[in-house]
């Protein structure tokens, strides 16, 4: 269900705004919202607080980034013996860290640390970026250099002297052409290709001539530089570059040692998120020179809690509860019991519900639930699901809140191997193969598989109607809820009867002919009293095409049927290529028997991947158009408690975690405060 949500009002000194954030945090329950403004009042200037918190938060992750990329480069370096490195091993599904909350708020004192710890990375990447640029000199330097590579003459020797002028350069072979200056000097050429080298030498007096036609032919001189032989220069060259390579490596070697540093920077990436989460709420306060007034959404079932909290921390406060009024942005809070709660991710993936609208969770977990299993329905497959889920929750001890999804799926396994008995399957081997009981498989039986995921989808949009009903009701809608949900039952009951009834009985078409023509009154009428004016009559007709709408998301569900049979067929397939494997190699029953193990490995580890995410989307596409189209809105805001910005720590404070209070929703709401 969806909790009740109160605002709390606080109203203190300025200089306690910081310790009252903290005890809000701390509570756990409390979601900051922007505090009503009176004349007076001003909102504080956080920007600068704010942008230094986004400025650290940065740094953080780009000094993620930058172990990650040592670490990857890293690896590959050791794989080519160039530097010794081991990346650290990581405990294998380990719980989330969980720290108490006077750990988390001494985190401020590992400030020092983190600034020094940045401040190498951000030295070691300057270094690396200075690196990559004399790499690329390097680079650029061999193949400015490369078109001498067949001169055997020292590239300096072509100099120009008193009585003569000499050069050597390059040239491009399209536009190298003889004529009278070539005439009038010595030249040579070397290479091919795109460019070749040219060396030149004439008098003095012919200089101008010469030098005016290799102008035309684009010459470039070698770079003055480069003095000695080509090979000279390029083991030069070549040495300076192993020399970047090796100070390189040696650098990101460092840069992966750093690997150490991250359980100290997630902490404080959390520290700063949750900070930056408080300075944002500060900033949301109506203050005047002296105090302040602070506003936050909070649980009616932790209200006591909250109350208790505040009570006691010595601060200046007074505070107050209140109901939310109209126009107020009240977030909403799912508290469900342990079997619903994973299903919320469902929900939340579509929309989060409205506040004061009914909570979708509870009424899809059990469709959802059946579903699943319907749709990848293989004992073997179930088990292994649910093996794996449940190793993870052990494992990892998500804390409240995480790691539903798991769960969802863990459920699902169960589903799985239920669906999997009642359909004869095991690893796609059939139960009458194992002479095991089952209901039918759906392999030699698709029609009975067919109905029955009609009939499942039936079901279930009949309760989304009967769901819609309930809430038209308590909207004081009562002809709505009357007219547009008790036609589709008259509809369907009517459409049975009329069609089939008359194996029970001669006088059933008859009254299902009469349920058909209440079906369609009523459908008719809903459209007349959910309207007003001219449209009245207009609507009403126009919900008569509300019945190929029916039918088409009834159509919906035979989905259940597709990945049913899908998830059987390819499990079975992949079994014969196995066996068929196996049978090709009888002179070595032992090799044919190892390669039809890997075929089913593969196949079925293939099989169970792409099926359970299919059976999931799908079963997720079912519940968003054809289930909550019948009677969820959505469009609500989860509730975001400060604290709730944390990644990678969790803080559990056990007093925090008592089960709150069950409310009368009769008894009076409003909490009084501390003065």
């Amino acid at each position: 269900m969806l909790a009740e949500m109160r605002k709390l009002i606080l109203v203190g000194s300025r200089s306690e705004t910081q310790a009252t954030m903290d005890l809000l945090h701390k509570s756990g329950c409390a979601e900051i919202a922007p505090a009503r403004e009176e004349e007076g009042t001003f909102r504080p200037d956080v920007s600068a607080r704010a942008d230094e918190l986004a400025l650290k938060l940065a740094d953080i992750e780009f000094s993620f980034e930058f172990i990650s990329a040592c670490t990857r480069e890293a690896a590959d370096l050791s794989k080519k013996k160039i530097i010794e490195y081991k990346k650290a091993k990581k405990e294998f599904l380990a719980p989330q860290p969980t720290l108490t909350f006077g750990e988390f708020t001494a985190c401020k004192e590992r400030e020092g640390e983190l600034a020094n710890v940045i401040g190498q990375l951000k030295e070691l990447s300057a270094a690396l970026t200075e690196c990559s640029s004399e790499k690329l000199k390097c680079e650029n330097a061999l193949a400015s250099l490369a078109p001498y590579a067949e001169v055997e003459e020292e590239l300096g020797s072509f100099a120009p002297t008193a009585h003569t002028y000499a050069a050597i350069g390059t040239v491009t072979t399209s536009e190298f052409a003889e004529g009278e200056w070539s005439e009038k000097c010595v030249w040579r050429t070397w290479g091919s290709g795109s460019q070749t080298a040219l060396a030149v030498v004439c008098h003095k007096e012919d200089e101008e001539e010469v030098r005016a036609a290799l102008s035309d032919m684009e010459f470039s001189p070698c770079p003055a530089e480069y003095v000695r032989t080509y090979a000279k220069e390029k083991e030069e060259i070549d040495k300076r570059a192993e020399d970047v390579a090796s100070r390189r490596a040696q650098i990101v070697l460092q840069g992966a040692c750093a690997e150490e540093n991250l359980p100290m920077l997630k902490l404080m990436r959390d520290y700063y998120s949750v900070e930056r989460a408080k300075v944002t709420g500060s900033g949301l306060s109506a203050c005047t020179a002296t105090s302040y007034v602070l506003e936050a959404w909070v649980p009616l079932p932790y209200t006591e809690q909250v109350d208790k909290l505040l009570e006691g921390s010595g601060e200046s406060l007074s505070y107050y509860f209140e109901e939310p009024k109209e126009g107020d942005d009240v977030p909403t809070y799912a508290m469900n019991n342990s079997l619903v709660t994973p299903y919320e991710t469902v929900t939340n993936m579509f929309s989060a519900p409205k506040y004061r609208e009914l909570d979708p969770n509870p009424h899809i977990t059990a469709f959802f639930f059946l579903f699943f299993g319907m749709m990848l329905a293989d004992v073997g497959y179930g088990v292994l699901l649910t093996l794996f889920t449940s190793i993870y929750l052990a494992k990892v001890k998500p804390p409240r809140g995480r790691g539903n999804m798991i769960k969802l799926l863990c459920m699902g396994g169960i589903s799985t191997i239920i669906w999997g008995f009642f359909f004869g399957s095991y690893f796609g081997v059939g139960a009458s193969d194992l002479g095991i009981w089952y209901w039918f498989n759906p392999i030699d039986d698709p029609i009975t598989m067919l109905f029955l995921s009609l009939g499942a989808g039936l079901v279930q949009m009949l309760y989304g109607y009967f769901v819609n009903m309930v809430s038209l009701f308590r909207q004081k809608k009562p002809l709505e809820a009357i007219f547009g949900n008790t036609c589709w039952y008259f509809l369907v009951f009517g459409v049975a009867a009329a069609f089939f009834g008359s194996s029970l009985a001669s006088w059933l078409p008859y009254l299902g002919y009469a349920l058909l023509g209440v079906g369609i009154l009523f459908l008719i009428l809903s459209g007349v009293v959910s309207n007003k004016g001219i449209k009245r009559l207009g609507s009403g007709l126009g919900k008569l095409y509300g019945i190929v709408n029916f039918f088409s998301d009834l159509m919906s569900y035979t989905r259940i049927f597709g990945l049913g049979l899908a998830s059987a067929v390819i499990a079975m397939v992949f079994n014969q290529i196995g066996i068929v494997i196996k049978d090709m190699i009888p002179s070595a029953p032992a090799i044919g028997w190892l390669i039809a193990c890997v075929i089913f490995f593969i196949g079925h580890t293939f099989n169970l991947g792409i099926n359970t995410l299919g059976s999931y989307v799908h079963d997720s596409r079912l519940q968003f158009v054809e289930f909550f189209g019948k009677f969820y809105e959505g469009g609500g805001r989860l509730f975001t408690p400060l604290g709730s910005e944390m990644k990678y720590y969790y803080v559990d404070e056990k007093k925090y975690e008592e089960k709150p209070r069950k409310h009368n929703k009769k008894s009076k709401s409003i909490i009084g405060g501390k003065n």
